[in-house]
């Protein structure tokens, strides 16, 4: 049986926990608040009723509650997003102006644009490889699917993201992008 969480736990699993959960779910959902709210409700979940390993589990146990949460929450409002040097938030726009940032913006861009074309599951599993830097194992833990599936989806979500990016970069090169991005 699970033991209760205390509010001093609680606090402390989320000082520990709470910063990645939410670069997880921003991650998959682009939007900060949402991501926010989405964390806030698995820390919820948490307190009411945390996973019966205990507190050993946390860390997996609401990485998978966040995931979910985020894929759910991203089913429910497909929208665009705003490209990183036009979003409000501080922390995606760019500094520096030089023309090397300039150039890495435009390819984090083209990134993120052929990311946001993906599904969802794609979307998620290539945020946990990369993005939290977890092993096959580890994602298939998160899953609950055999690491054999788990180097599938993988590859059919690279593969599925490198011709997004080709067909974002034939748009980029019909439009060009600097023009776009500068007005």
């Amino acid at each position: 049986m699970a033991q209760q969480v205390t509010e001093a736990k609680l606090r402390t699993w989320m000082h520990r926990l709470g910063p990645r959960l939410v670069a997880l779910s921003t991650s998959i959902c682009h939007d900060r608040d949402q991501a926010e709210e989405i964390v806030q409700e698995a820390f919820i979940k948490l307190w009411r009723k945390p996973p019966d390993a205990g507190e050993v589990a946390y860390t997996s146990w609401m990485r998978r509650v966040v995931t979910n949460l985020s894929i759910n929450a991203l089913n429910r409002t497909r929208r665009p997003k705003p490209l990183p040097e036009f979003s409000s938030d501080p922390a995606l726009r760019s500094r520096d102006t030089s023309e090397t940032s300039r150039e890495m913006s435009e390819e984090l861009a083209l990134v993120w644009s052929a990311m946001d074309r993906l599904d969802s599951a794609k979307r998620a599993i290539l945020m946990l490889r990369v993005g939290e830097q977890l092993s096959y194992e580890q994602i298939a833990h998160h899953l609950d699917v055999p690491v054999g599936t788990v180097m599938s989806r993988l590859n059919r979500a690279r593969r599925a993201l490198m011709d997004e990016m080709k067909n974002v970069g034939e748009q980029r090169e019909t439009i060009p992008f600097r023009d776009f991005l500068s007005g």
